[in-house]
Parts: C-alpha cells; sequence; structure tokens
C-alpha cells in the first residue's frame, strides 16, 4: 500500500506552485474584479495589460500551452470581426484621420482605435477566466463555496452540470477513436466529421443515463441525503493573509474603474 498517498489525505490540497494553491474564491475575486474593470474602464491598453498579466501567470503555472490555444481561438476572429465592422460603420464620417489605404480600401484612426477598445477589453476579460478555470478544480470551488455556507445539494449539482460536459467530451473522444480503429473516416472536412459524430449521439445519451444511475446509488451509499454534518476527503489550506491583501488590490482596481468612468462621464458633461 503507498502510504505516501494514504497520507496525503491528512493534509491540505497542495499543488506545489503559490497561485494554484490561491483558495479558489480568492482566485474567483481576483479574477471578476479585473476582468469586470477591463469591461468598465473600456480601453485597449487596460485589456493589453490584462493579457500581459493572464500571460505570466499561465507561464508560472505552466499551462502555457493550453492557455495560448485557447485565447487564440477568441482573439483573432474577434479582433478581425471588430476592426472590419468599425472601418465598415465609421470609416465614412467626415473629420476621420486617414491611417493607411490597403488594397485600395482607406482605413481610419478613430474606428481603428474604437474596435481596439472594444476587441482588448473583451479579450482582457476572457484571458483572466481562462487563467482562472484552468488553474482551479472544480470540486475544490464547490468546497470553498460549502466552508462559507453553501448546501451540499446545491455544490453537487454545479459541480454534477460542469463534470457531466467534460464526461461526455471523453466519451465522445473514446467512441470516435473506436469507429476510427474500426476503419470509419472520422477526420476530414464538416460533412465528414458530422457523418461521423452524429451516430456517437445515441451512445453518448446512454452512458450518460447509466453513469446518472450509478452517480445515485453512491450518493445513496454516502448518506447524501443526511441533513447533519459531512466529513470530506479534501480539506483547502486556511487563507493566509497575503491572499486577503491580493483580493484588497483587486477590489481597489475594481472601484477605480468605477471612479474613473464616473469623471470621465462627468468631464463629458
Amino acid at each position: 500500500m503507498d502510504k505516501e498517498f494514504a497520507y496525503s489525505y491528512n493534509d491540505y490540497v497542495r499543488y506545489g506552485n503559490g497561485f494554484k494553491d490561491m483558495n479558489p474564491i480568492s482566485k474567483l475575486t481576483i479574477a471578476l474584479c479585473l476582468g469586470i474593470s477591463s469591461c468598465i474602464i473600456h480601453r485597449w491598453q487596460f485589456g493589453v495589460a490584462l493579457v500581459v498579466l493572464s500571460t505570466i501567470l499561465a507561464f508560472y503555472t505552466k499551462i502555457f500551452k493550453k492557455y495560448f490555444k485557447s485565447l487564440l481561438v477568441i482573439a483573432i476572429p474577434l479582433l478581425l470581426l471588430t476592426t472590419v465592422m468599425r472601418q465598415l460603420q465609421y470609416g465614412h464620417v467626415e473629420g476621420n484621420t486617414p491611417l493607411f489605404s490597403l488594397l485600395g480600401w482607406q482605413w481610419y484612426k478613430e474606428p481603428f482605435i474604437a474596435s481596439m477598445d472594444i476587441a482588448w477589453y473583451i479579450i482582457g476579460f476572457s484571458s483572466i477566466l481562462l487563467i482562472y478555470f484552468l488553474n482551479t478544480e472544480m470540486k475544490d470551488l464547490m468546497l470553498a463555496l460549502e466552508n462559507r455556507g453553501v448546501t451540499h445539494v446545491a455544490s453537487y449539482i454545479m459541480l454534477s452540470s460542469m463534470q457531466s460536459i467534460i464526461d461526455m467530451k471523453k466519451s465522445a473522444d473514446t467512441i470516435l477513436e473506436s469507429q476510427k480503429a474500426r476503419g470509419i473516416e472520422t477526420d476530414g472536412n464538416l460533412i465528414v466529421r458530422m457523418k461521423a459524430f452524429f451516430p456517437t449521439l445515441g451512445p453518448i445519451l446512454l452512458s450518460a443515463m447509466s453513469g446518472t444511475e450509478e452517480k445515485a446509488i453512491a450518493m445513496d451509499a454516502r448518506a447524501f441525503s443526511h441533513e447533519g454534518g459531512h466529513t470530506y476527503l479534501r480539506v483547502l489550506r486556511p487563507i493566509p493573509a497575503w491572499e486577503y491583501v491580493v483580493d484588497g488590490l483587486a477590489v481597489l482596481v475594481f472601484l477605480g474603474s468605477i471612479v474613473y468612468t464616473v469623471m470621465k462621464i462627468v468631464h463629458v458633461i
């Protein structure tokens, strides 16, 4: 028997990384405060700064590859769409400053800056949330919420909903791999992929239903419906003082963004 594995349940949940080891609610506070601040300030400079911070955290937590792929999927279409749409909508407005000409299409400075403001505040918001979800186990978040007073039923429903999506994706990948092993074409253009995917829906749904029954039996065996106190295999470490300081700084940034926006509106009026 692996004694180190057995005794690990006597210790707090640790990942060996300062950011990952932070309390899930502390990390959520930071992510929401900075992300919402990006939406409120609505300036590309703040969005770029948030992406830089998120990239540094991605390197620090060793998830840069996964983070970068996900961010590109969001950033590239968004930048292209907002830039082109702004130029089409407001490029003809008198008084715009010419920026450059591309294949006979004159681009202007004001619509370009406005498009950058829109795109980068969304990218900044998305980047910090990506960092949060890629570095936080949902079961740790649910445990932290239970420690704050959320009922075990509500936390289980939220966790089960999130986990079901992950389980269905894994099941779909397994079924597609098995079809590929039998010589069925699963790679190619969109039509080929759709033909390969739709037959997998039946087994995926059947697997999800059987999994629900298994979960119900396991919950009953563990006295899930008992109204008394529950025990946990995972225990989150106490929140250190420095985490409260970092959360406070994030809240100050959020409040500062509100003050900045209000002062800007008052100045315009």
